[in-house]
């Protein structure tokens, strides 16, 4: 009887072993949203990820949601990338990649299937900040064509599908244009150590991905990862002469600070007046993410504006809260660029994250957007009052 319960005991726990999923270090899931005319770019991508060399404790994952217009492939696939080959995991048919349970399914699918001890995950696609759809360019975030839909940011879709994915991320990667702004960073400020990507518009080479996945298991901890890859994108643009060139690391653990340091100086400087150096400080600063062809851009740089409002002012107390802030961006913004791959930008200042910022000539955008920017975390800063105080004094 002895024997037959131990046999019994060692038949159970062989099963055990065998039903365990082995957890690898880290799995990176892709989600491309490339119903929208970016089929090549994001097959370019791929292909740059199987140049990548790396073991198998790192898992890394595509879902792509291809044009049917440009044919073949169509409708969306999910692939397991490995150095020099990819496999088919799945069709999935049709699917809305502009719809943000999408991409929660996806994460959710893929960190339970490769579980691992980190999680990252990198969003591929347009991108134009907060912005809603109804402007001429770009067309919002993670366009999907076919389904006319889009991720929005205001209306608190990308918050909901980032916060319903059941593992906390150690690393948020935009691969899509204008996605580092403290609009969106504010968005999702919880759900992920750090966020990576580029306040300006992206070259359509996208991010480096065989650099980026060969150097990964090199790096000792997280933030050493995130460093790499912000100075992996400087050096391949740099090397390839394409510029100007902007990526930058954003440190969630210190994200709040500048909040709060934000909330203090629109707190007294929307009731206090000091317009001209506002004015002037906004003027000096370079544009970014214009809304169309045709028309202006409406977000700055908020270091290069609040090094400017530090610059011009003879005020002590706008002084100090300018300094504060800036020391927060320093804390947050851990990777601008490289005193190497300084070049494209006529500023030092300019590299961290974009912030809303019409000027008079451009109210009437601010009169059209201002309701949605209610809608926004990062509105609790009470930064839409400031704007609005610059308009009417």
């Amino acid at each position: 009887m002895m024997k037959k319960i131990i046999l019994l005991s060692f038949v159970i726990f062989a099963l055990l072993s065998c039903s365990k999923i082995e957890e690898s270090d880290w799995t990176i899931l892709i989600y491309m949203a490339a119903d929208n005319g970016l089929d090549n770019e994001a097959l370019a991508d791929i292909e740059d990820m199987m140049q990548a060399e790396f073991s198998n404790n790192i898992n890394v994952i595509v879902q792509i949601d291809y044009s049917e217009s440009n044919p073949p492939p169509e409708a969306t696939y999910r692939y397991h990338i490995y150095p020099g080959l990819k496999e088919q995991i799945s069709y999935l048919g049709e699917i809305d990649s502009g719809d943000e349970n999408e991409l929660t399914a996806f994460a959710n699918w893929g960190f339970s299937k490769y579980p691992s001890e980190k999680q990252a995950l990198v969003i591929w696609s347009h991108g134009n900040g907060w912005y809603p759809k109804n402007r001429d360019l770009p067309p919002s975030f993670c366009p999907d064509v076919e389904a006319d839909n889009y991720i929005g940011i205001a209306d608190g879709e990308l918050r909901t599908g980032i916060k319903n994915i059941n593992e906390h991320l150690e690393i948020l990667i935009f691969d899509a244009c204008n996605m580092q702004t403290v609009e969106v960073a504010a968005e999702i400020a919880e759900y992920t150590d750090f966020i990576i990507g580029s306040e300006d518009g992206l070259n359509s080479a996208g991010f480096p991905y065989a650099e980026i996945l060969s150097s990964w298991e090199e790096q000792t901890n997280t933030e050493n990862i995130c460093l790499e890859i912000g100075f992996q994108y400087h050096k391949y643009y740099y090397m390839e002469e394409i510029y100007p060139i902007s990526c930058s690391v954003l440190k969630m653990v210190e994200f709040p600070i500048l909040l709060t340091k934000l909330g203090e100086f629109t707190l007294q400087w929307t009731a206090d007046a000091a317009d001209e150096i506002f004015v002037e400080s906004r003027q000096d600063c370079l544009e970014f993410n214009p809304s169309g062809f045709t028309n202006p851009a409406l977000d700055v740089d908020i270091k290069e504006f609040f090094t400017n409002v530090y610059n011009n002012t003879e005020n002590d107390s706008l002084s100090i809260i300018s300094t504060e802030i800036l020391i927060a961006i320093e804390s947050s913004y851990i990777f601008q660029k490289t005193e190497e791959y300084q070049t494209g930008y006529p500023s030092d200042n300019v590299g961290t994250a974009i912030i809303w910022y019409p000027d008079e000539e451009t109210q009437g955008f601010f009169e059209i957007r201002k309701g949605d920017y209610q809608q926004l975390q990062f509105s609790q800063t009470n930064w839409l009052d400031f704007l609005e105080h610059s308009f009417t004094n």
